[in-house]
């Protein structure tokens, strides 16, 4: 099965952005633990915007899915806490793999 990806982007209040950038890098610390990554960016011109990148493996062990366990739960609902999440739900990208160079002959 291939990698996804989803991306979302999150808004951040002045006062809360310290907090959320901790809560997000823990919670990137801990995914890698699962076979997954996550990133932030930063809106250059625009105060508080952020956009999250997280990548699976696979499908069924995106982050999207659900908490591991406890502290990761906690981690998801912190974050939600100190930022603004859309409310729709997120495309799922999924990897297009380079073809072996045998199918590129």
């Amino acid at each position: 099965m291939p990698r996804v990806l989803t991306a979302v982007r999150v808004t951040v209040g002045p006062a809360q952005e310290t907090e959320w950038l901790a809560t997000v890098h823990a919670l990137a610390a801990r995914l890698v633990s699962r076979g997954m990554h996550l990133w932030v960016f930063r809106a250059r011109d625009e105060a508080g915007a952020f956009l999250e990148f997280t990548e699976g493996k696979d499908d069924a062990q995106h982050r999207r899915h659900g908490p591991a366990d406890a502290e990761e739960a906690g981690l998801e609902r912190r974050l939600l806490e100190l930022a603004h999440y859309p409310t729709t739900s997120v495309p799922v990208w999924e990897e297009v793999p380079t073809p072996s160079p045998e199918a590129r002959s």
